[in-house]
């Protein structure tokens, strides 16, 4: 059978990680999986069945993702947030794709559902480079995808290590896992190396306590989308329109987490930091 880890990357977030173990205790031992942490806090987390790479040394997201892959010796990982909860049969469901399916590298479950206005919006805001499929998910499915969702997904691991996740990326690193499966697939010259699976399934939380600030998630997402264009949109000369699209989309503050518009033209490069943080309402900051 398919070795598999559960890889899991954490950073001072450590009663994500506490909330999240039940179910992946439960899921680890129904396939014989070990459970590995990589954890950038200053104080390690301790738990006897976990085993924690202790590494506060690590500048974000991509090189604890790196670390991991490197760590591990699975043929299989799974990554998933600290604040993700696996259902009991998703590592042997993995094992079990993994064996049936050697032409694919990467697998995982459908973690948002959008409606069809809000898909039919995504497709006209989301052109050329800025694609992604996604956003046009709306129910578990079986299908080839691009991109899988990183908050939970399998790959292989030697072809992920091969790879890598691009570690210059500081702290959260947002789209990081939208460059890894842009660059697997380029590297493998097909974009079928991954599909959604409707036998997966996991339920993403979001109860980090770094999510409401939408000031700095419109930076992010700012200095984001001008990233994405220069790494992966110069083949396409409408990439600068398609840029200012997504920007103008990010900056309306729908969505699951919107973004605060001052930070997402602030995030962009060579703007002039003349804006400042909303103040929080104190009523609602408690």
């Amino acid at each position: 059978m398919i070795s598999v880890d559960i890889v899991i990357p954490t950073r001072n977030r450590h009663a994500c990680l506490e909330r999240s173990l039940p179910s992946l205790r439960k899921a680890a031992a129904a396939a014989r999986a070990r459970i590995i942490i990589c954890d950038q806090s200053q104080e390690p987390f301790i738990a006897p069945d976990i085993e924690t790479l202790h590494r506060p040394d690590l500048n974000g997201l991509p090189a604890a993702r790196n670390t991991l892959l490197a760590h591990s010796r699975a043929e299989v990982v799974i990554f998933i947030d600290d604040d993700t909860d696996l259902n009991p049969e998703f590592v042997v469901t993995i094992q079990r794709l993994a064996q049936r399916e050697p032409h694919l590298l990467a697998w995982g479950p459908v973690m948002e559902h959008r409606g069809l206005w809000a898909r039919r919006l995504h497709r006209l805001a989301q052109l050329g480079v800025f694609a992604d499929a996604r956003r046009q998910t709306y129910r578990p499915c079986n299908k080839p995808t691009t991109i899988l969702f990183g908050c939970c997904f399998a790959v292989r691991r030697l072809e992920a290590l091969s790879i890598g996740f691009d570690a210059r990326r500081p702290g959260y690193a947002l789209g990081e896992d939208a460059d890894f499966f842009q660059r697997l697939r380029n590297t493998h010259g097909s974009r079928r190396v991954s599909r959604f699976s409707d036998q997966l399934c996991a339920h993403h939380r979001r109860d980090g306590h770094d999510r409401s600030d939408a000031f700095a998630r419109g930076q992010a997402k700012g200095a984001f989308l001008h990233w994405w264009a220069r790494r992966h949109g110069g083949g396409n000369p409408l990439t600068c329109a398609h840029l200012g699209i997504a920007l103008v989309a990010a900056s309306a503050g729908f969505g699951a987490e919107p973004a605060d518009w001052r930070g997402v033209w602030l995030g962009l490069p060579g703007s002039r930091h003349t804006m400042t943080p909303p103040m929080r309402n104190s009523a609602n900051s408690r």
